[in-house]
């Protein structure tokens, strides 16, 4: 072969080697500065640790301005690592509005000492002129920090007093003081209301509770609620079998009705209930119930219907019903002795509401009292829009001390305070940790299993070393 034909595939070869050499790193570059820029992440875990919830995805979608995050941690403590994980899943899931960096207060004392950090793990949430410090960085604090920075004022929830509602006293079982704590984390002020010691629910109330009265309203009482509801208010009644708080007719102007019965669900011994507890796992379909589909319970409940014809200007949808299987009792007597049966000549056969809203269009005419006085400073055509609504549960015990941590009725009462109070971008299912799932297999699947990993692996490994051995073994 001529020297020069040589040389020229050489130098072709070559030249295609280094072209080829230059277009993959070219390809790297490319692809590592798109992912620089534009990062993609799948969070692959069973239970989603590596991914934040619905709540906290809808609070960064409201966040329109630049918060910057301080973490002071000591350089290679195993909490930064930690810590790193979650503000990369916050950076991420924000589209850059949050930033973060580290700081260790050993090596910048003063910028700890404009901080006023005193305890290692301390970050800080800077952001729409103000600072929020965190002790415990958690999803649930980082999230209601930022939720604090975005929020002007507090909306306010009053819980109604006066008539032997439940008391967020500490120490009481029956009470609300968790149902307030929980409020408070969500960034909610929560305080007392006595109709009896003024004439009006206060132009600030975002929501108004009445919580298990053991004895009716008074009517001025009732007259102020039917007012703040003219006026677009939200109410939220809950109510125990027995005691209907003087509400009955109230109630049944908006289309709502109340029975004189008990909730009786023997599907909630199998989770180790009372058959006076009925558990609901059948939701409606609206804003309150959306993707909800965890187990509540509601200790003693009563049937809450909504009207077949409401009155005009009144739209009344179920929010929570039993399985077919409950059915409310009208017997009361024999649920004293503890001798129940369903008896459909008087009963209420199951699935059975516990739980409805009516929402009360701007056209509805009230005749019974004049709505609230609009508030000066408020916008005119907010108030000819705003709509009210009224939430009745037949239970009052299911968000006590007792049994609100149980199950999904914290996150469904937190739902509820969320669409009322207008925080409906709040309203989501926390996630639940899953715990490892048994493989259960058939006997077929396990005589599957056996022939294939003990008998016909072990058989094609030596079928192919035969095969090669006989191969070579011709080739001689």
């Amino acid at each position: 072969m001529p020297i020069k034909i040589k040389r020229s595939r050489i130098w072709a070869y070559g030249s295609n080697t280094v072209i080829s050499t230059v277009l993959f790193l070219g390809i790297l570059v490319v692809v590592a500065l798109t992912a620089e820029r534009h990062p993609w992440r799948v969070d692959f875990s069973d239970s989603g640790n590596f991914s934040l919830t619905e709540q906290t995805k809808n609070i960064l979608k409201s966040i329109d301005k630049i918060v910057e995050i301080k973490a002071f941690y000591a350089t290679g403590a195993p909490e930064q690592a930690r810590a790193k994980d979650l503000l990369d899943t916050y950076k991420y899931q924000s589209d850059g509005k949050i930033n973060y960096e580290f700081i260790d207060p050993d090596r910048q004392p003063e910028a700890a000492t404009n901080y006023g950090i005193r305890t290692y793990g301390t970050v800080v949430v800077e952001g729409y002129g103000k600072k929020q410090p965190l002790q415990n960085l958690t999803e649930e604090s980082l999230s209601n920090a930022l939720l604090k920075l975005t929020r002007n004022d507090q909306k306010k929830v009053y819980f109604l007093t006066g008539q032997g509602e439940r008391s967020a006293q500490p120490g009481d079982k029956d009470g609300y003081s968790t149902v307030r704590a929980a409020l408070q984390k969500e960034n909610y002020a929560t305080t007392d209301l006595s109709l009896l010691q003024q004439a009006r629910v206060p132009e600030d109330a975002s929501l108004v509770v009445v919580a298990g009265p053991k004895k009716p309203l008074m009517p001025a009482e009732i007259e102020s609620l039917r007012s703040y509801l003219a006026g677009g208010g939200r109410l939220m009644a809950l109510l125990d079998p027995y005691q209907d708080g003087g509400l009955r007719d109230f109630l049944k102007s908006y289309g709502i009705e109340l029975n004189d019965d008990i909730v009786i669900d023997k599907l909630s011994r199998v989770f180790g209930g009372s058959y006076l507890m009925p558990v609901v796992m059948e939701y409606g379909r609206h804003k309150i119930t959306d993707r909800f589909d965890v187990a509540t319970f509601y200790p003693e409940a009563r049937s809450i219907l909504a009207a077949k014809e409401p009155p005009p200007g009144v739209a009344v949808e179920v929010l929570a019903s039993t399985s077919q299987n409950a059915w409310a009792e009208r017997d009361l007597e024999s649920v004293k002795k503890g001798q129940v049966a369903f008896d459909e000549k008087i009963d209420l056969a199951g699935p059975v509401p516990l739980a409805v809203i009516a929402e009360i269009g701007k056209d509805r005419k009230e005749t019974a009292a004049k709505p609230s006085e609009p508030d000066p400073g408020a916008d005119e055509k907010d108030l000819t829009s705003r709509k009210g609504y009224l939430l009745v549960a037949g239970s009052s015990s299911f968000a006590d001390d007792t049994y609100f941590g149980l199950s999904g009725n914290a996150d469904l009462f937190l739902n509820m305070v969320h669409f009322m109070a207008g925080e409906e971008n709040l309203i989501t299912i926390k996630p639940r940790e899953k715990q490892g799932q048994p493989l259960l297999l058939s006997q077929s699947q396990v005589n599957l299993v056996l022939w294939t990993s003990l008998i016909a692996m072990p058989l094609l490994v030596l079928l192919a070393g035969f095969t090669v051995y006989r191969i070579r073994r011709s080739q001689r």
